[in-house]
């Protein structure tokens, strides 16, 4: 006899099992490496569905993840559906009530509290290669970027010895309005600031609240190997001011840390997939308006 989650699953006379199928390993994958939400698009890149209609496949899942906790061994299962969230809102949508049934009558804060609650259950459990092979599902593999690696490694990325024209505009645009990638409040800003690496940010903000931005710009020029050199980038801008933060922070003024790598052109699927693995938060399709 058919298990239920596996007929729920593999029903081939509707097409959100399908996606499912696709989902659920990438949903997985980012439990296990993640420690942050990832947003529908992300997700819609990583599987082709699109974005409008993947809460109709969730839903499904969370109706497979029930079957599953029947079983003793799955009791404690968690639900993987607040991973996903809204690029503007940071929370999930409120379809996110049929796993939550009150979700709609909470406050935001109070969303985002359970959304970290549930999530954290998630990137705890250890179960997640268990519930792949119970549902005959391979797991996520990312797609190969070893081309744009060695191409980085032979110094054959896009680059120039001046700053170009594209790239030059929309680090001013950025500089002049940080709203565009959800920066408010901003205290301070600065174009190639400074960092005790050496290295030059192209746009540096620092919020009301003490926190501190790191912006790297990759224009429409930019090739893959770039972009994903520019994910690299974030990573030791990030670790760099958290480094100075250390020897100049006194105790009680542990201001946050970020960085926002902002693409003129849309974000390769493959290489969403590793500035996801690495949490580098990106904005795509950031286009200079007059």
């Amino acid at each position: 006899m058919i298990p239920t989650y596996l007929k729920i699953l593999h029903d081939t006379t509707h097409k959100n099992p399908m996606w499912a199928c696709k989902m659920l390993p990438v949903l997985i994958y980012w439990a296990e490496r993640s420690t942050k939400p990832h947003t529908y698009g992300e997700l819609s890149k990583e599987v082709g569905h699109r974005t409008d209609q993947i809460g109709s496949v969730l839903g499904l899942i969370d109706d497979i993840f029930k079957e599953l906790r029947k079983l003793k061994r799955f009791k404690e299962l968690p639900t993987l559906n607040c991973l996903i969230v809204n690029k503007t809102t940071m929370l999930p949508s409120n379809g996110f009530s049929y796993v939550s049934h009150n979700y709609e009558s909470l406050s935001d804060e109070e969303k985002s509290q359970e959304m970290e609650s549930k999530n954290r259950d998630a990137y705890n459990y250890k179960k997640w290669n268990e519930i792949l092979k119970i549902l005959e599902l391979k797991p996520y593999m990312p797609k190969d970027n070893s081309s744009d690696e060695n191409t980085i490694r032979k110094g054959k990325y896009t680059h120039h010895s001046s700053e170009g024209k594209k790239h030059k505009a929309l680090k001013e645009y950025i500089y002049n309005h940080p709203e565009v990638i959800g920066l408010k409040n901003v205290s301070s800003r600065s174009m190639e600031y400074t960092l005790l690496s050496g290295d030059r940010l192209d746009v540096y903000f620092q919020l009301k609240d003490g926190t501190q931005v790191a912006v790297e710009i990759k224009s429409e020029i930019s090739d893959n190997a770039d972009i994903l050199r520019g994910i690299y980038q974030c990573v030791k801008y990030e670790a760099v001011l958290k480094a100075e933060r250390c020897v100049h922070c006194t105790k009680g003024n542990h201001y946050p840390v970020k960085e926002i790598l902002v693409l003129e052109g849309q974000m390769p699927m493959e290489k969403a997939s590793v500035a996801s693995l690495l949490n580098v938060s990106y904005k795509d399709n950031i286009k200079p308006q007059e």
